[in-house]
């Protein structure tokens, strides 16, 4: 080896490759140069490229994969919560929330907001939802203004000084019927739903740009330990936005990012800028990996809180009551909404998780296309129930299905869905294999925090096996619906990228790309399928510089 004008920064050698790249999916070393992968190949391929200064990486023999993408997160939000919030668990009943409201509203002063997540809708709503259970948190809080969202981040159940500071007891904002929980003598329980959230969270006051600077960078430190270099950021406002492109123009971002823009206040403040003045701005915020042409609707809710859409009403709830969940907007309004955005060029993002929203808004994507002809891509988040008839509907219409969260194998959610929804239709869920058999562009993302960990590895053995990862629950969802586990990695790297924008630049080994890598503990394709939800990430590279090492 000696001086080469040519010579790599970083070469990784003795290596099993697995690249995502059709044209040559296996190799045994690369050469990285300019952050860029330069050569991808054997040991004799990359030796010319070896010089004095070269970064020689010997492998191990071990697996190596591009950086895997989260097509669906809330990452800004989720570490935010890890940072400064009180976190619950799903498996906290009404008396362990309550103490740890207590414990943690004791370490504050008056009148200091109290804010957390964690709580499990589907097993706590209704008791929330009836005396005495907001007088217990006003107890527990005080006068500290009190928020705490379930996992879904749907419902939130706050006290009465939280209620009261949102101007919701004082008649400054008027929540709608389907948007709060009443008593029978009308007044407010506390428990809000969709909408009625962001009445409530706006009263919230805003992060300082220190804690804002510090969630952003701490979610893609999180990220780059699982062996994640990117994510589409579901809801985002202009604030975060703002963060993101901070830290990319001083080299600090160590994530792709796709920032879908709130179009409403269900999850972010307006405050920090949503809807058409942020879409309007967006342009601002645009980076060397941050893209900004994504907007997101909401169609549904969620079937914990019996606001997901369906064609037919929940199962008959045990006091005798029904509901029937209808979708946020008609056809002809989500129509009009992605009409303009569509001519501008915008992926348009909208959460659908019952089978009458996402009928619907294919119906919305589809007058859209006949009016404006081919346009860019759209996407349904969630996308769990799905008609069967509706299949062949999203590459028809180039439409990806953005399947999220993972519970498309035996899991609590899934069990709690058998009983609200009933097994003719719970049993027809995570149709996933059926809609990647049907050419549509198909992609996997946690939508963390809505589930504990970002970790991409438990959804992808899941998505292989249709079984429960951890072996607690036993059986086998849909096995006619598991993937291979080639077709899976797709789901979660070179898919992923071309829904972002970033095709042409990450998602697989190529030359050419960033040099987004990481190396693994174990090999995929020969441990049991079941194992892989087990794997731990040793390093990871992005842009060809060590993000993440494992400690020894």
């Amino acid at each position: 080896m000696g001086l080469n004008k040519e010579a790599a920064t970083l070469v990784v050698r003795n290596a099993k490759i697995y690249t995502v790249d059709a044209r040559r999916p296996w190799a045994s070393a690369l050469a990285v140069k300019n952050g860029r992968f330069h050569t991808i190949g054997s040991a004799e391929d990359v030796e010319p490229f070896i010089g004095t200064e070269t970064d020689v990486v010997d492998a191990g023999g071990r697996l190596v994969l591009p950086g895997l993408l989260d097509s669906h997160c809330h990452a800004f939000e989720g570490a935010r919560e890890l940072l400064f919030e009180l976190r619950l668990s799903p498996m906290d009943d009404l008396p362990a929330l309550l103490d740890k409201a207590r414990a943690a509203a004791s370490t504050l002063g008056s009148g200091q907001w109290l804010t957390g997540g964690g709580w499990n809708a589907r097993s706590l709503i209704s008791e929330l939802s009836r005396p005495p259970s907001l007088r217990l948190l006003d107890e527990a809080t005080g006068d500290r203004p009190t928020v705490l969202r379930d996992t879904t981040r749907h419902v939130v159940f706050a006290n009465t000084a939280a209620m009261q500071a949102a101007g919701l007891l004082s008649g400054g904002a008027t929540v709608g019927e389907d948007d709060a929980i009443r008593y029978e003598d009308g007044t407010l329980a506390g428990v809000f739903l969709e909408g009625g959230c962001g009445l409530v969270e706006r009263a919230i006051p805003p992060l300082s740009d220190d804690r804002r600077r510090q969630s952003a960078l701490h979610a893609a430190a999180l990220y780059n330990s699982l062996g994640v270099t990117g994510f589409t950021h579901a809801v985002t406002s202009e604030a975060t936005m703002r963060t993101f492109k901070e830290l990319d123009d001083a080299g600090a971002l160590t994530v792709w990012i796709a920032t879908c823009i709130a179009t409403d206040t269900a999850i972010v403040p307006d405050y920090d800028g949503v809807g058409d003045v942020a879409i309007g701005r967006r342009a601002a915020y645009r980076s060397d990996h941050v893209a900004v042409d994504f907007v997101k609707y909401f169609m549904d809710g969620v079937p914990g809180a019996r606001t997901a859409a369906f064609e037919r009403p929940y199962e008959k709830e045990a006091d005798g009551s029904v509901r029937h969940a209808r979708p946020l907007y008609t056809v002809a309004e989500l129509r009009d909404r992605i009409l303009p955005h569509d001519a501008a060029g915008l992926h348009v993002k909208i959460h659908t998780v019952g089978d009458q929203a996402i009928h619907d808004a294919l119906e919305a994507i589809e007058q859209v296309r006949k009016a404006n002809g081919p346009g860019p891509l759209h996407s349904l988040a969630h996308a769990g129930h799905v008609r069967d008839s509706d299949i062949p509907r999203f590459a028809q219409l180039n439409v990806m299905a953005d399947f999220c969260p993972p519970y498309w194998f035996p899991c609590p959610v899934q069990q709690s869905s058998l009983q609200i929804l009933g097994q003719a239709r719970a049993g027809r869920s995570w149709a996933i294999a059926d809609i990647v058999k049907s050419g549509a562009l198909t992609a996997f993302g946690t939508d963390w925090p809505v589930v504990a960990t970002p970790s991409p590895w438990r959804g992808l053995a899941g998505i292989v096996t249709r079984k429960d990862p951890s072996g607690a629950i036993p059986g086998v969802f849909r096995p006619d619906q598991a993937l291979s586990l080639e077709q899976a990695l797709r789901l979660c790297t070179i898919n992923v990228a071309e829904s972002m924008g970033f095709g042409r630049d990450t998602g697989s080994i190529s030359e050419g790309k960033s040099a987004d890598f990481i190396v693994l503990d174990q090999d995929l394709f020969a441990v049991a399928p079941e194992k892989i939800a087990e794997t731990q990430v040793l390093n990871t590279y992005f842009a060809g510089r060590l993000v993440h090492q494992a400690a020894a």
